[in-house]
Parts: C-alpha cells; sequence; structure tokens
C-alpha cells in the first residue's frame, strides 16, 4: 500500500498559515500576564462575572437570550441546521441515537455558523476556561424529535483526557439553544458541581437521569449554555411533537487535538474575512501538525509563557 500524495495538503496548510500569521502580527493574541489583564477586561465589558461565578461553582453557566445574540439570529441558525439536515452526508448517528440526528462539520456550510464561534459572550467564557488559544473541535447541529432515547450522563474529558482530569478544563462545550429547553423537549441535564470530581461518571450513574443532584436546565430559546469538559451530564428523552435543535460548538486547549481537521479544512476566504482569533480557533497557530515540510513557522508562536490563558 503506497503512502497519501500529501503534496495538496501540505500547500493547502502552508496557504492557511501564511494568512494566519498575517493576521496574527496585524493582531497578536495576548500571552501571559497580558492574557490575563486581556480577559479581565472582557468579561467586565460583556458583564459576565456572574457567569464566572457559575463555571466555577456548579461547572455550568447560562447566558440568556439576548446575551449572545439577538433572538432573530437563533431563528436563522434553526433554519440553517434544518436545511442541512435534509441533504446530510455525515455520518449520522440517526434519529433514536441519544443526541438525535447528529450533523458533523457544519462551520464551511454557512457563515452564520463562523458568527457563533467569534460571538463575543460565549467565547470569552471559553477563553476563561481554556485561553487564547483555544480550537474550535466540532461544529455539529442536533436535530431531536421524539424518537430520541435519553443520553447518557457523561463528561466530555471521557476519551479524550486520560482519568484523573486535571481540575484546569482541557475541553468545554458551547450549546447554542434554538428551540426551547424543557424536560418534555429533551433538555439537557447536569450534576452541578461534578467538574470537580476529576473523574468519570461511575457505570452506575450513567443513566440516573432521575438523581437527586441531577437537574434538567429549561431554558429559552435564544440561550447559550457553556460548560466545562468534567462537567457531568446527558439529555432526558424527548416526549414533546416537534424537534429540539442545537448547534454544539466544543472546544479544546491548544495542545489537544480537536475532533475536526480544521486547519485541513478551513479556506482561505474564512481566513480573509475573520480576525487572529478565528485563526487560532481554526487551529493555525499550534506547533502541530505538519507533513513532509517539517514544522511551520507558527512553532514559536506555540511557545508561550506558561498563562493558563494564552
Amino acid at each position: 500500500m503506497t503512502a497519501l500524495d500529501t503534496n495538496a495538503l501540505a500547500a493547502h496548510l502552508a496557504e492557511l498559515r501564511k494568512l494566519a500569521m498575517a493576521k496574527y502580527e496585524a493582531e497578536p493574541l495576548p500571552t501571559g500576564d497580558a492574557a490575563r489583564a486581556a480577559l479581565e477586561r472582557e468579561l467586565a465589558a460583556l458583564d459576565l462575572k456572574s457567569n464566572i461565578a457559575d463555571l466555577e461553582t456548579n461547572g455550568y453557566t447560562v447566558l440568556p437570550p439576548g446575551k449572545a445574540k439577538p433572538l432573530e439570529f437563533f431563528d436563522q441558525l434553526r433554519e440553517a441546521i434544518l436545511r442541512l439536515a435534509k441533504d446530510d452526508r455525515s455520518r449520522n448517528l440517526g434519529p433514536q441515537s441519544g443526541l438525535g440526528n447528529t450533523l458533523f462539520h457544519l462551520l464551511p456550510q454557512d457563515r452564520i455558523f463562523e458568527q457563533a464561534a467569534t460571538a463575543p459572550a460565549p467565547l470569552a467564557l471559553v477563553t476563561y476556561l481554556l485561553g487564547y488559544r483555544a480550537k474550535l473541535s466540532q461544529s455539529t447541529g442536533l436535530v431531536k424529535d421524539r424518537r430520541a432515547k435519553a443520553l447518557a450522563i457523561h463528561a466530555d474529558h471521557s476519551g479524550k483526557i486520560p482519568a484523573p482530569w486535571p481540575s484546569v478544563a482541557q475541553y468545554c462545550n458551547v450549546t447554542w439553544v434554538t428551540t426551547d429547553y424543557s424536560r418534555e423537549n429533551g433538555a439537557v441535564c447536569v450534576w452541578p458541581g461534578s467538574h470537580r470530581f476529576c473523574r468519570p461518571v461511575p457505570r452506575q450513574l450513567v443513566m440516573a437521569h432521575d438523581h437527586e443532584e441531577v437537574e434538567v436546565l429549561e431554558v429559552p430559546k435564544g440561550s447559550v449554555i457553556v460548560w466545562h469538559g468534567s462537567l457531568w451530564h446527558g439529555a432526558v428523552p424527548r416526549t414533546a411533537g416537534g424537534e429540539r435543535v442545537t448547534l454544539v460548538l466544543p472546544h479544546v486547549r491548544d495542545h489537544v487535538q480537536a475532533q475536526e481537521m480544521y486547519w485541513a479544512t478551513a479556506t482561505a476566504q474564512m481566513i480573509e474575512r475573520n480576525n487572529s482569533r478565528f485563526c487560532a480557533l481554526m487551529g493555525l497557530y499550534s506547533a502541530y501538525p505538519w507533513l513532509h515540510d517539517g514544522p511551520p513557522a507558527t512553532l514559536a508562536l506555540a511557545a508561550g509563557t506558561g498563562s493558563q490563558f494564552e
């Protein structure tokens, strides 16, 4: 079996990194103490201090309608997901899974997903958890109807980060709620404070959706839920008619492998119309991966100064 010809991919990646470097030179990402100060200013300007307290105490927080984007944006987001669901070619998990119909790799398919990924308030919370070099790990749509089963209680660090997990998040989830969340609608449920356990959900609790410690997050359309990668969470089955439509944007720290290879599939047009932070989300400032052409010039950017907020 012969090796794949990676010349085209290497050339594509080199072009994206060149464009990303130009963005970085015009708008460097803060590092070290400057990153900590920049984040403090962002959190204050966006009035997110109470959300940070929620993340620390409960492991999750909810941005109410109007905080992340206007309600009209959520309508457009839902319409885009449903439109793409009609011609989905991804390896769909099927309507009976706990997630519902699962649409992978949405980011390149409509610019509205770029706008969601770069929305200031959710991104500031991602920065708090993962730093300024956080990478987008997935862009996934979930369409859940009454055929969907309960989603087992789990933590997103499971299967990605060896346990016991560090107390500092390595992964976080940003969930855009485009239809009302209620128990009947198959809402997410959480075990508040479980992010401090730093371990996977025990086998006897994975279907314990009615456990006294578990809370169902009943929140209106237009909300955005952000949670720590160690938080125990799942979803209750949908019993109502209609569909629950959600955009899920998980993120990882710079040293963690993203689930989708955005460094390979982002386009030059996407990089050109966005800022340096978007380039970081695409993994274009990471020290790896590289192909036969060796490590990228951006390797020096990844050295950093050891701050949690880089």
